[in-house]
C-alpha cells in the first residue's frame, strides 16, 4: 500500500471517528528515511565578554554580534575546555553549527467503543460509554469489531457493541541542532 493511500485513510478515519471520543490512544514516532543535514562555519574574534554575553567581530565581515551564552557553555581553547569567563580578547572562534532534518511519521492509534443506535448506508450513530450519540459516516473498506469479528458498516443492526480502531499517520519534521565551539588565544 502506498504511502499516500496509507495517509488518506488515516485522514478519512479520522473525520469519520472523531478525534474527541477516543477511549484509548497510543502515539508512535517513526523516522523516514530520507533528511538532510546543514553544517554553517561562524568565526569570530572575541572583543569582550561580561556575565554570559560575548561579542565578537565577524570573520571575514567585520561586523561585530552579540551572543548570549548560554550557562555552561564550554568552548575548546587550544586544546583545553574554557567557560566564556576564560575567554580573553583576541581569542579566534569558530562555530560549527550542525543542523539536522528528520522526517517523521506520528502514527495515532485509538480506540473507541459504543453501541449501534442507528445505522444507514454509510451512515452510523454509536451511542458511547458516556451515554453521548455520535454520527460518523464510515469509508465502505472499513471494519468495525463485532464479538471478535470484523464487520463492515452494512453489517451492523441495532443495538450491536462495536469497537473501532483508528490510525492517524500525521508527517512531521524534527530538527536537531549541535554546536561546537573551537578556538585559539590570543598570540
Amino acid at each position: 500500500m502506498n504511502t499516500k493511500l496509507v495517509m488518506m485513510t488515516g485522514v478519512a478515519l479520522l473525520s469519520s471517528i472523531g478525534v474527541a471520543h477516543a477511549q484509548t490512544s497510543q502515539t508512535q514516532k517513526t523516522s523516514g528515511a530520507s533528511g538532510y543535514e546543514q553544517t554553517v562555519r561562524m568565526t569570530g574574534e572575541v572583543t569582550y565578554t561580561q556575565g554570559n554575553w560575548l561579542v565578537a567581530k565577524m570573520q571575514p565581515s567585520g561586523n561585530y554580534e552579540l551572543f548570549d551564552v548560554k550557562p555552561g557553555r564550554e568552548f575548546l581553547i587550544d586544546g583545553q575546555k574554557k567557560q566564556i569567563g576564560d575567554l580573553k580578547p583576541g581569542t579566534v572562534l569558530t562555530a560549527m553549527i550542525i543542523t539536522k532534518t528528520t522526517p517523521v511519521t506520528v502514527r495515532t492509534t485509538s480506540t473507541l467503543n459504543g453501541t449501534v443506535w442507528w445505522v444507514n448506508g454509510n451512515w452510523v450513530i454509536l451511542t458511547l460509554p458516556n451515554g453521548e450519540n455520535k454520527e460518523y459516516q464510515v469509508p465502505e473498506t472499513y471494519r468495525f469489531m463485532v464479538e471478535g469479528k470484523q464487520a463492515s458498516v452494512h453489517d451492523l443492526r441495532t443495538g450491536m457493541k462495536v469497537s473501532a480502531t483508528k490510525i492517524v499517520e500525521q508527517p512531521q519534521t524534527e530538527i536537531s541542532t549541535e554546536t561546537v565551539i573551537t578556538g585559539t588565544s590570543p598570540k
